[in-house]
């Protein structure tokens, strides 16, 4: 019988919950400014506060999977991680149309909405997770910067922090891709129980810089 037993990753742990963390502080003050300043709410905040609620939910299931060292528990958890991912991206999308647009935009809603039925039904259907998850980050980086690069053109404030942020997260991606190509990991501990991937963590730490990119941008846009 195949062993259960996979090795944890305490490294990719930590910057998973730094990641969690980000999400939760950069969330929750939105959702305050959203609150406290009445008369300038937009509904262009409140995508932008479900992008980084998702993504502290999206890290802190990926620090589950990667700190358990049972299977079928990472099993149970990678798919909700990676849904929780796309919930992020199609939060982001939503955002910027409604920023943009800033009215009549309902129609255009419909993008992120099929974009993400779409990736649901795929992820249970063919349960390539991981896969569908790049291919949906493409699909929607390519509709912000379409949309960002508009937003530079009508001169608004925004538009360079959506640029750079997706920029450096686009970066964080390609640095994840080449280290899973390369394929470097080591062992460690008494029994060679844990593991440590550094371009998880690497991708973690530059797309935090990027969400905070992000951040300084919704907040500019808010204010």
């Amino acid at each position: 019988m195949a062993s259960d037993l996979k090795p944890i990753e305490p490294v990719t742990v930590i910057t998973d919950l730094m990641l969690a963390i980000e999400g939760l502080v950069f969330g929750a003050l939105l959702l305050y400014f959203w609150i406290k300043n009445e008369d300038q709410r937009q509904t262009h905040d409140l995508m932008w506060i479900g992008t980084y609620f998702s993504i502290m939910i999206f890290a802190f299931f990926g620090a589950l999977a990667h700190g358990t060292d049972s299977k079928t528990i990472e099993a149970l958890v990678w798919p909700p991680t990676m849904i929780f991912g796309g919930i992020t991206f199609i939060f982001l999308v939503a955002g910027v149309i409604i920023y943009q647009k800033e009215s009549d935009y309902a129609k255009l809603l419909i993008i992120p909405i099929v974009l993400f039925i779409i990736y649901l039904i795929l992820i249970i259907i063919l349960n390539w997770p991981f896969i569908l998850w790049v291919l949906l980050l493409i699909v929607c980086s390519i509709i912000i910067y379409i949309y960002a690069f508009k937003a530079k053109s009508d001169g608004k404030a925004l538009a360079p922090y959506l640029i750079n942020g997706l920029t450096i997260i686009i970066i964080a991606g390609v640095v994840q891709a080449i280290g899973g190509i390369i394929g470097y990991q080591t062992y460690f501990g008494p029994n060679n129980e844990y593991l440590f991937t550094p371009h998880n963590d690497i991708f973690h730490v530059i797309a935090m810089i990027g969400m905070y990119v992000f951040y300084r941008g919704f907040r500019k846009a808010s204010s």
